[in-house]
C-alpha cells in the first residue's frame, strides 16, 4: 500500500492537480449555464423557420396533386433534413456563445489561423535557390559606405541607395525577404511607393531589425547582451501595421580566454525568447540569430562546443 507519508511532495502534487481539474469542470458547467438561454433562443428561431419548409413542401405536393404518398416522402425528407440541421444548429449556437462568453481561451481559431500563416511565410523566407537581404544597416554602418565613396550620408542619399537595391528587376527571382530598418521601413521611391509596396510587389516579404544593438554587459567584460525589450510589444505593433511579415534580433557571443560564461549565453537566450514570443503575438515571423563572432585565436572545434 503506497505510504502518503513517505512522499508528502507527491502527494501534495495530486491533491494540487485534483483541485484544478475540479475548478476547471466548475468553470465549463458555469460557461454552459451561462451560454444555454442565447443556444436554447437560436435553435428555437431555427426550429420556426424549418417548419415554414415542411409546410411549403407538404403545399407543393398537394399543388402538384401528387399522390398522398408523395406528400408524405416530402414531409419525411424535410423532418430529416430538420434534424439535421437542427443538431447542427445547437453544436453552432453553442460553441459560438460558449466562446463569447468565455473571452480567449477556449477560442483558437485565430490562434491556430495566425500560427499557419506564419508557417506559410517562414516556408516562404527559406524558400530553395533564394537568401534574405540584410539592409537593416543602422545609422552609423550606412554613413560608413557612403564615405567609402565620397557620399554625405543624409537621409535622400540613403533613400536612393536602398531604392537603388529594392527596384532591381528580377530581384524577387533570388532574394525571399529583406531586412529593413526603422528609417528604411518608413521611406517611400520617388513614385511615391513605400519600400514595402515595391518589395511585395517583386514577391519579396520586407521583414524589420528591431533590436537595440549588442551593449557590453556589465561585470561580465569581454562579453555582450542585446538590448531592446523595453517597449517592444508596441514597436512590433507599429511595424506590422507598416506592412512588415518578419522581424530579426541578433545577439553576439564572444569566444575567448574564459568566455562566453554561462550567464552571457542564458542571458541572450532569454531575450531572444522573449522577442520570439512577442513577435508571434504580433502576427510576425521571428528570425532568431545568436551569431557566434569567428574573431579571435579560437578554433572551430572550441566555437562549436
Amino acid at each position: 500500500m503506497h505510504d502518503r507519508a513517505a512522499d508528502p511532495i507527491g502527494a501534495a502534487s495530486r491533491a494540487i492537480a485534483v483541485a484544478i481539474e475540479s475548478m476547471t469542470l466548475l468553470n465549463i458547467d458555469l460557461r454552459i449555464a451561462q451560454v444555454r438561454p442565447r443556444v436554447e433562443e437560436s435553435v428555437h428561431l431555427l426550429l420556426m423557420l424549418l417548419r415554414g419548409v415542411v409546410v411549403c413542401a407538404v403545399l407543393s405536393a398537394s399543388d402538384a396533386a401528387c399522390p398522398r404518398s408523395s406528400a408524405e416522402t416530402a414531409v419525411a425528407t424535410a423532418a430529416k433534413g430538420r434534424r439535421y440541421l437542427v443538431a447542427g444548429a445547437i453544436s453552432f449556437a453553442f460553441l459560438e456563445a460558449f466562446c463569447e462568453e468565455g473571452g480567449s481561451d477556449f477560442c483558437y481559431l485565430d490562434t491556430i489561423m495566425k500560427t499557419e500563416t506564419l508557417e506559410t511565410l517562414a516556408r516562404k523566407l527559406v524558400a530553395p535557390g533564394k537568401g534574405i537581404l540584410a539592409a537593416d544597416e543602422s545609422s552609423g554602418t550606412i554613413e560608413k559606405r557612403l564615405k567609402s565613396i565620397n557620399v554625405p550620408s543624409n537621409e535622400e542619399n540613403r533613400r536612393m541607395y536602398r531604392e537603388i537595391l529594392f527596384t532591381t528587376n528580377g530581384a524577387g527571382e533570388f532574394i525571399s525577404g529583406v531586412i529593413l530598418f526603422d528609417e528604411t521601413i518608413r521611406q517611400k521611391t520617388r513614385d511615391g511607393r513605400s519600400f514595402v509596396e515595391v518589395l511585395e510587389q517583386q514577391g519579396i516579404v520586407p521583414g524589420i531589425k528591431v533590436d537595440k544593438g549588442a551593449k557590453a554587459m556589465a561585470n561580465f567584460p569581454g562579453e555582450k547582451i542585446t538590448e531592446g525589450l523595453d517597449g517592444l510589444r508596441e514597436r512590433l505593433t507599429e511595424y506590422r501595421k507598416l506592412g512588415a511579415r518578419f522581424a530579426k534580433w541578433r545577439a553576439v557571443i564572444t569566444i575567448g580566454d574564459g568566455i562566453p560564461t554561462r550567464t552571457c549565453i542564458d542571458s541572450n537566450a532569454e531575450a531572444l525568447a522573449r522577442y520570439a514570443a512577442l513577435c508571434q503575438e504580433c502576427d510576425l515571423v521571428p528570425i532568431v540569430e545568436p551569431e557566434v563572432l569567428m574573431d579571435g585565436t579560437h578554433t572551430s572545434s572550441k566555437g562549436s562546443c
